[in-house]
């Protein structure tokens, strides 16, 4: 139970992470922005107007908490930076800096998955399965940060729930 728990929410985050990925340009094998507003993906998910505007809600509310998280860690990496550069820091020092990054960052990630936890479960079990078939055509875009993991397979609706394998880059040498 709490296996089949943990995966839902991990599938949950994985598979609506696409929702805030910034697209460079017009590339359709990228998914949009705001995937639930693009008429397309809202036909063949078959969204309802009440779900297409409870996603947007949650998006739009989130938004500028992420934001202000975002400027936080941006500022906090900057000051451990700066610390780094200086050679008469302390590790101490240093070592409080990177707990308050580390912290900073761990909030933005909890925003983020519980905003993305709170969309998955607008989506029917049926659309989850359909938007996951969707986004196999997607491809990430290149780079760092913004860059979206491939998702699982879809839970089988009457299946044993187990443990999807791990992807290529989630496999560690040796």
């Amino acid at each position: 139970m709490m296996l089949s728990r943990i995966g839902h929410l991990m599938a949950a985050g994985v598979l609506l992470s696409l929702a805030v990925v910034p697209v460079a340009g017009s590339n359709q094998q990228n998914p949009p922005r705001g995937w639930w507003r693009t008429e397309s993906i809202v036909k063949e998910l078959g969204l309802t107007t009440e779900q297409t505007a409870r996603l947007n809600a949650i998006f739009e509310t989130t938004m500028p908490e992420l934001r202000q998280e975002r400027e936080e860690l941006e500022r906090l990496e900057a000051k451990l930076s700066r610390m780094i550069q200086d050679e008469r820091m302390d590790e101490a020092s240093l070592a409080r800096q990177i707990d308050r990054v580390e912290t900073a960052r761990a909030n933005g990630n909890k925003t983020r998955s519980m905003m993305l936890t709170r969309m998955y479960r607008v989506l029917t079990r049926d659309q989850r399965v359909r938007f996951d078939q969707m986004s196999k055509n997607w491809t990430p875009p290149s780079g760092g940060r913004g860059s979206v993991p491939a998702l699982p397979p879809a839970p089988k609706p009457d299946g044993p729930q187990g443990n999807p394998a791990p992807s290529d880059s989630q496999r560690r040498p040796g």
